[in-house]
Formats: structure tokens, C-alpha cells, sequence
């Protein structure tokens, strides 16, 4: 009877000496650890490059519609870029201006808002004037000072180092956008020549579903954009139209995006009035449910073919794992899976 192909290889390491199969079992044990050190160390860097990939897929499909129009590849992306410079320069242009503005009136009237805290009843309770002076003057040591300055240098290279990973994803999704017709090739080429039209067709599937995904987050997030800015008209809440834009912007992480937006809103509408600001709470997290559990699962079925209850529960695993980066991209990438399990795993399956 013929030997079954796994008897050689069971029979060989039967035959191994203890020395021999301990060493290579420390020599595997020790990759492994080096492999897991590798990627804790460059988890940044992955993390980059997985969220430059992502972009430059959703991107590809604008540069794609413009080169079918005969626009030559580099033109299409001068263009796509500098009109996403234009967006985010004229953003900031008009932030800028209000934050000086906001920021002088303040400064101009502190001192009534000092007036004002010192004669409230809650300033009375700590002593007034003096007795709250007195324990700012006990707070001060050089401990908490050197803590709070460590506390702010520690702040400070944090959104440094961010901005730099920024800027270090923006130019990986440049020249993965530049070579992005020989990497698809080049993946295609890795598989053996009999599975490569397959291969191929997977891909192009992943491609499309995570282009659909980023239309689809695109459209949440500008609905979450204009349906803020009508809160804000109706409410009377100041600069409805450039914190509608960041609600907007926001909106694009799902489940906590609409969360950091209503917080910001909610301070500006503070400024109003108390009732405003009450109000601008209410509707936020009316709206952050109604968008979790109707509108996000609903756009993410048409757009990607997921169900509510995947959706849900792929955010929900992606945020639990990796965080914000897994809440983004939790749902293309589940879609990616079912597309293999349905075009390879199931097809394995019956005709076993």
C-alpha cells in the first residue's frame, strides 16, 4: 500500500535526534519572536502604509475616471491633489480669521469673566478671592509644575510626531497612487500562472468594494454635514457653515467621528447660551444613534453588499482591536474576506 503523503515528513522528524528537533524548534521559536518584535516596532509604519494603500485605492478610482477621459495619469493626479490643496488651504483660510477674532474678544473680556467667577456663589465657597488664590498659590509646587510642563512637552511632541506620520502617509499614498498599475501587476504575478485570472478578479472585487466604502463614508459624512449645519441655522450657533465642514470631516470615522464633532459644536454653542448648548447635545446624540444604527449599516449594504448586522459588528471588532484605525477600515476589509471565502474557500468546499 502506497505511503500517504504526510508518512515521510512524520516519519522524518520521528527519526530526528532530541538535540537536532530542540534546536530547530529554538531556531522557529526565535523567528517567531523576532517576527513579533518586527512588527510592534514598525506598527506605526504598517499602520501608515495600511491607511496610505486604503487611500490611494479610493483615490485611484478618481484618477481611473479621469484617465478613461483621456486625461494622461500625471495630470489627473496634479489635479486631484491640487484640488484637495485648495479645499484644505481655503478650510484653514477661513478658520483662521474666525479663531483671531474669538480669540481677541476673549482676551478683551476676561477680565469681566474674571469679575464674574470671583462674585459667583461657587467662588464664596472656596473663600473668594484670596481663599481661591491662596490654594492656586498651594498648587503650584515644583512637583506639579514639573509635571505639568513634562505634561505639555509630552503633548506637544505628540501632535509633532502625528503631524510628521501625516505628512509621511500623505507622500506614501503619492507613490503608491504613481506606481499603482505595476504593484497590482506585480501582486498578480506572485501567484502561479493557472490561478492568476482568478487572482486577478479577487483583486480587482477588493479594489471596487473598498472604493465603494470610501463613496459610501463620503456620503454619511456629508449628510452629517448639512443636516449639522440646519441644527446650527435653526439654534442660531455661530460659524454653523466651517463646524458643519468639520462635522463632516469627522463623520468619516465612524461611530466616535460624530462624537468629537458634537463636542466641539456643543462648546461653541456653550457660548450662546446654556439652553443652546443643551440643545446642540440632544440633537448630536440623537443623530450619532440614528447614523450607528440606521444610517451607517444602511449605505454600508448598498455600497459594499454588508449586512446592518456585519457592519456593526465588523466596526465593533476593528475599533475593539486596533482602534481608530480598525473602525475605519473594519468593514472593507470584512468585505474582502467574504469576497475570498466566496470565491475560493466555498468553491473548495463542494466540490470536496
Amino acid at each position: 500500500m502506497a505511503d500517504k503523503p504526510g508518512l515521510p515528513l512524520r516519519r522524518s522528524l520521528a527519526n530526528t535526534p532530541p538535540l537536532a528537533a530542540g534546536l530547530l524548534f529554538g531556531i522557529g521559536l526565535a523567528i517567531v519572536t523576532a517576527l513579533v518584535w518586527a512588527v510592534q516596532e514598525l506598527g506605526t509604519l504598517i499602520t501608515a502604509l495600511v491607511v496610505a494603500a486604503f487611500l490611494a485605492v479610493g483615490l485611484e478610482r478618481i484618477i481611473g475616471g479621469m484617465t478613461r477621459r483621456k486625461v494622461p495619469r500625471w495630470l489627473a493626479m496634479v489635479i486631484l491633489f491640487l484640488g484637495l490643496a485648495i479645499v484644505f488651504c481655503g478650510g484653514i483660510a477661513a478658520i483662521i480669521p474666525a479663531i483671531a477674532r474669538e480669540s481677541a474678544e476673549f482676551v478683551e473680556k476676561a477680565p469681566g469673566y474674571y469679575n464674574t467667577i470671583m462674585a459667583s456663589s461657587l467662588a464664596e465657597r472656596f473663600g473668594g478671592e484670596s481663599g481661591l488664590l491662596q490654594r492656586a498659590e498651594g498648587a503650584l509646587t515644583p512637583e506639579n509644575v514639573t509635571k505639568t510642563l513634562g505634561g505639555v512637552a509630552g503633548g506637544v511632541a505628540s501632535f509633532f510626531g502625528g503631524l510628521v506620520w501625516t505628512i509621511t502617509t500623505i507622500l506614501l499614498t503619492l507613490f503608491i497612487l504613481a506606481t499603482y498599475a505595476q504593484l497590482r501587476t506585480g501582486m498578480v504575478r506572485l501567484f502561479a500562472a493557472s490561478q492568476r485570472e482568478q487572482t486577478d478578479r479577487i483583486i480587482e472585487g477588493i479594489l471596487r468594494q473598498i472604493g465603494s466604502y470610501l463613496i459610501g463614508a463620503l456620503a454619511i459624512g456629508v449628510l452629517a454635514g448639512i443636516s449639522s449645519w440646519i441644527f446650527m441655522a435653526i439654534a442660531g450657533i455661530p460659524y454653523g457653515a466651517l463646524l458643519a465642514l468639520l462635522v463632516a470631516l469627522l463623520d468619516l470615522i465612524p461611530q466616535i467621528g460624530a462624537t468629537i464633532g458634537a463636542v466641539v459644536v456643543t462648546l461653541v454653542a456653550l457660548t450662546v447660551s446654556p439652553m443652546t448648548a443643551l440643545a446642540s447635545a440632544i440633537f448630536f446624540v440623537a443623530y450619532q444613534q440614528l447614523e450607528n444604527w440606521v444610517i451607517y449599516p444602511t449605505v454600508m449594504r448598498s455600497a459594499v453588499k454588508v449586512s446592518n448586522l456585519a457592519a456593526i459588528v465588523a466596526v465593533l471588532v476593528g475599533g475593539t482591536l486596533f482602534g481608530v484605525v480598525g473602525i475605519v477600515l473594519s468593514v472593507p476589509i470584512y468585505a474582502a474576506i467574504r469576497l475570498i471565502g466566496k470565491e475560493i474557500v466555498m468553491p473548495r468546499l463542494e466540490n470536496s
